[in-house]
Formats: structure tokens, sequence, C-alpha cells
């Protein structure tokens, strides 16, 4: 079966994106160099095509009642205009899903990973109720993510902005050249950034604009295997190698994103586990020796195997190997040497703190964007 394309395939091509298959779409895996796209992130700003994440919308009388059963993260908390990341969980409290949902003025705007898409459609469905309606969106918006330093500007060159504060986890929802566009401050790298959902069709015009700023503004386009370094760089977990329906929010690493004070699904698998506590954690790792630690590859301790690592790269902005893993609780501490299994030897590496690389978000400008 051929790989879904998305509206800015032809201009992955015209930029020489080396384009692989993922979550069924074809998507560049990186144009010039990886690591280069990655620095270039950090330094000023790079452009992403993420348009084969899913989109759902939820609305009517009891979507917010519907939603909030549904989800670990308060809803309640949310304004119109505001975001929050979650987590859909089974009846075991582990992850079916982590999102972005978007509080609208007449719905939710649940954006969901691409591999996931289905089986979230599914899951709703089988909890539907009352006056809740729920509809597929994903090919109705592209999505272009803008991320970096200086991304606010190329926002500011592009959209004309001026008139309403824009603040990091917000969004308008804005009309610009006759066509209805949302824009986000968020993104998956640990930069300031922006993500644009704009109308599927004869969106490309979009990305040439984009670029075509951002050349004032040392704008890269990037691909998949920037992205995975810099969400790594940042301590984001990853559907299928940081989280999955196996694993649970304690374990991951993401309590803070579970609200026990209101009822959901999961909630009493979950409170148990807080009782007695995760028997494994989500860390994060440095190499001190130079070897390239993969998903799957075992963690050693003095006592034997005590963990597997979930994700790995070489980080261009640390200058070293860099990782996450699984490990038992009793060596998932700061600081705790272990020891990598790489094609049968051992390889030394140090468990240290989330992100590997400064976050800068929470000190970015305020942005006015005109509505």
């Amino acid at each position: 079966m051929d790989s879904k394309k998305t509206p800015f395939y032809q201009k992955h091509l015209q930029n020489k994106g080396r384009i692989v298959d993922f979550s069924g779409w074809a998507l560049p895996v990186e144009y010039k160099s990886t690591l280069a796209e990655a620095l270039a992130v950090r330094k000023s700003c790079g452009l992403f095509d993420a348009s084969h994440m899913g989109e759902i919308a939820v609305r009517g009388a009891n979507a917010f009642s519907f939603l909030q059963r549904l989800v670990s993260n308060d809803l309640s908390i949310l304004n119109v205009g505001q975001m929050q990341y979650n987590l859909f969980l089974n009846e075991s409290g582990c992850i079916i899903d982590d999102l972005m949902i978007y509080r609208m003025r007449d719905s939710f705007f649940c954006v969901v990973n691409a591999s996931n898409k289905e089986k979230v459609l599914k899951w709703l469905n089988e909890n539907i109720q009352s006056e809740v309606e729920i509809i597929d969106k994903s090919m109705e918006y592209s999505l272009l993510s803008i991320q970096g330093p200086k991304a606010v500007e190329v926002i500011e060159k592009v959209f004309d902005c001026q008139g309403i504060n824009f603040e990091y986890l917000s969004f308008k929802e804005i009309q610009i050249e006759g066509e209805e566009i949302i824009v986000s401050r968020s993104g998956y790298t640990g930069e300031d950034g922006f993500e644009i959902y704009f109308p599927w069709e004869n969106s490309s015009k979009w990305w040439d604009k984009l670029i075509e700023e951002g050349q004032n503004f040392e704008l890269k386009p990037c691909g998949l295997g920037s992205r995975n370094i810099l969400r790594l760089e940042a301590g984001y977990p990853l559907y299928g190698h940081e989280i999955d329906d196996t694993i649970n929010p304690y374990e991951a690493s993401l309590d803070w994103a579970v609200k026990l004070s209101k009822g959901f699904v999961g909630k009493n698998e979950l409170s148990k586990i807080k009782d007695i506590g995760a028997k494994r954690k989500r860390v994060g790792f440095l190499m001190l020796e130079r070897a390239i630690p993969r998903q799957g590859y075992s963690i050693h301790s003095e006592t034997g195997v005590i963990g597997k690592v979930s994700s790995g790269t070489y980080s261009s902005n640390v200058g070293k190997f860099i990782g996450m893993a699984y490990l038992d609780k009793d060596y998932a501490k700061i600081g705790q040497e272990i020891e990598i299994e790489v094609r049968g030897k051992l390889y030394k590496a140090t468990i240290v703190k989330f992100p590997f690389v400064s976050i800068k978000t929470k000190k970015s400008k305020k942005l006015k964007l005109k509505t």
C-alpha cells in the first residue's frame, strides 16, 4: 500500500528531503543533515510538516463531562483559547494515547498520534454518551510546526501579528486571506514555537510563505530525525517507545498529568499504584563512553539486568549520546551509574535529570496576534 501524502509532499521533494514511511505517511526524515537541523532549531528555527497527526473534534452539550471522564488531566482549568497535555487511559490505568486538547468556544479539539487515531476513535465511540458528537477532522487540516528562538519573528512577519496577548499553551482561531486557521504556541521540541493548522486544500502556499520569510531568520526545513533528537533532548516521551498501553503514567514520569481529585477511567488502578509506588521508572541517561544506545538494549548494574533502553540518539546540542530508559525503581536515581549492553559489550552511562537541554518556552515573549 502506498504511503499517504501530506499537502507539502511536493515541497519535501523540491527541497530534496529523504522520504520514509512513518505511521503510513510519506514524510521527510531529513533534508541535508539531521544533526544540522537539530542545531538550527536550538539556535534559530526550523519548519516541520506534522500533517500526519490526527485531529478529532468532540462537541455537544455533554462534550465536557464526556472527555473529563476519559482523560487523566483536569479539563476544568482550561479557558477557551487554552490547550492541555493529556492522556487517554484504559481500565488498567495504562496509556491508550497521549494528546493535546484545545478548548474552543463550542467544542474540544483533540490532537492525537497518527498511529493511534483509529484506536482512539474506537475508544471514544465505545464510551459515547448522549448529546456528544465525535468528528474525525484529520483530513480537513494540514499542520506545520515552526520551532526555535526566532520562530516568533517569522510568525510576526507572515501573519501580521498585533492586538492580542498570545502566551505559551494558548491558541487563536484567526482568519487570514479568507481562510480559517488555528495558531497555537506549542510544540514538541522544548523551544518556543508554533503549530499552525491550515485547511487541507491549497495549504502548500503557506510552506512557501514561511520558508520565504524564514530565510531572514536562518530557518531550515526539518525532518523526523531532528524532531526525534529534539524531543529526546527535551525529555518528551514518544508513543511506541516510552509509552504504550502496557505502561502507566507513574512509570512514565507523567504523574503531573494525572489528577486523582476527579473521576476518570483508570483512576482506581492508578490510586493503587500511587499508594504502593511504581516498580519501574522512565529516566534519562547520558553515555559516558562512545556507543549508540538503541530501543530494547539491556541495562545492567552489578546485580544484573535492571532495565531496557526505550530511545537513544546522538545529540548535536549536548555533544554526547543520550537516551531514555525504564529502570527498576531502586536504580532510577539521578547520578546512578549504569552499563548499557551494545552488541555484546557493556558501556558506561549515568542517570541525569530531564531535560537534557535548557527549556526556553517558559521565558518566551508575548506575541500579539490579530484575529
